[in-house]
């Protein structure tokens, strides 16, 4: 029934505080603006559990980088109505141990890596040996994954 992205959650938390990071998944999920003393007088909590007990959810909250991010966005219990989601992008694999599924994606062997990259770099999937080592070092930052070749 209705979505909400929170991106760079980390960043998010560091420069405006929880406060504003819960406004934003608040005004996310109701499509309406809502305000720092609807979450003082209401309470955050109570909020987010009625919204999401009338409506089917999918909330994606990226790039997490402390477990008290998910737990000030989230809650420990679970207040999502049948068919939600949520979506938690971490690169702290420690912080997904209350998920239910961990989902891992797939990482490309640095033959596989090599390839994609010189297609997106070099328009050949043949190795360039001039830039064969600058290549090899932009495989070993990507760590195999895909999006990541083709974006650098």
């Amino acid at each position: 029934d209705t979505c909400c992205f929170l991106g760079n959650v980390k960043e998010g938390f560091m420069k405006h505080g929880e406060p504003h990071m819960q406004k934003k998944l608040l005004s996310g999920i109701s499509g309406k603006k809502v305000g720092t003393s609807d979450i003082l007088n209401k309470g955050f909590h109570e909020m987010l559990k009625r919204l999401c007990q009338m409506k089917k959810v999918l909330v994606v909250v990226d790039d997490v980088d402390q477990l008290a991010q998910i737990e000030a966005l989230l809650e420990k219990q679970r207040f999502l109505g049948g068919g939600s989601r949520i979506i938690i992008t971490t690169r702290n694999v420690q912080l997904l141990r209350v998920a239910d599924v961990v989902y891992r994606p797939k990482v490309l062997s640095d033959y596989e890596a090599l390839e994609l990259f010189g297609v997106y770099a070099f328009g050949t999937n043949q190795p360039n040996i001039e830039y064969d080592h600058l290549s090899r070092c932009f495989i070993q930052y990507a760590h195999g994954l895909p999006l990541a070749l083709k974006i650098l």
